[in-house]
């Protein structure tokens, strides 16, 4: 995957990409949702080869989780799960109660084989 590809989708849009730190990286999936008119990035899940973890707030207050390798060793298969069926909650365990409760769960999970796919690559 060279190119961002954007899906307006559920009262949310999934930036599916790939980023790169020093010495790591990986296929991402970034959520935005319209806070007071804004687009805000709500999550933000990074499947890097080393070090794969998603983060709640990621522009505010960044509250990190890291994954066990040993008990999700498939992080793609475990952000379409996240995305397929917690969306909602997770935007709301980071503080966006507004956005959370406009989410349409099954509008985001039609498009969740095209965001796996692109990830896959």
């Amino acid at each position: 995957m060279s190119q961002e590809k954007v899906f307006q989708v559920g009262g949310v849009e999934l930036h599916v990409d790939n980023r790169s730190i020093t010495g790591d990286g990986g296929p991402s999936v970034r959520v935005y949702g319209d806070v007071d008119g804004e687009a805000v990035q709500l999550l933000r899940f990074d499947c890097f080869r080393k070090d794969p973890h998603y983060h709640y707030d990621p522009s505010g207050r960044n509250d990190q989780h890291h994954l066990d390798k040993a008990t999700v060793p498939d992080s793609i298969g475990w952000t379409m799960e996240q995305l397929g069926n917690n969306l909602a909650e997770m935007i709301r365990t980071a503080s966006y109660d507004g956005v959370a409760a406009g989410v349409d769960q099954a509008a985001v999970k039609a498009v969740l084989s095209e965001v796996e796919s692109i990830m896959r690559g």
